[in-house]
């Protein structure tokens, strides 16, 4: 019986970190747009350094809220740049895609708000 039980923790414990890796690996994050305007979402993998090959390219109507993800390449990151037309709207951090980007954590949420003609794009 001893056996049987070790042997049955071992395996749980086994999945337990397959699943926490593979969260990781890729990670998923919300998009709520609370502007009257539709926004594009170019998301990129977390191990492209530059930017350079977009892993997907999104819309986000008006008042909606969309679920994305991206393979985290062992960052458990995405890269996202943002547009309203073809104006970038979320000011990118340091090193991240040479500041044209933001970095956003897996189970995280970017809610995109306006004031006036000013946009903002707050992570939590």
């Amino acid at each position: 019986m001893l056996i049987k039980s070790s042997t049955s923790l071992a395996l749980a414990a086994a999945a337990g970190l397959f699943f926490a890796s593979s969260a990781e690996a890729n990670p998923r994050f919300t998009i709520e747009n609370t502007t009257d305007q539709k926004v594009r979402v170019h998301v990129y993998n977390g191990g492209d350094v530059e930017c350079t090959s977009k892993a997907k390219g999104k819309t986000v109507g008006p008042e909606k809220t969309k679920t994305f993800g991206c393979t985290g390449n062992g960052k458990g990151k995405c890269k996202l740049k943002i547009y309203v037309g073809p104006a970038p709207i979320c000011d990118g951090q340091e090193n991240t895609c040479g500041k044209t980007a933001i970095k956003v954590d897996g189970g995280a949420s970017v809610k995109i708000s306006r004031n006036g003609y000013n946009y903002r794009c707050d992570v939590n």
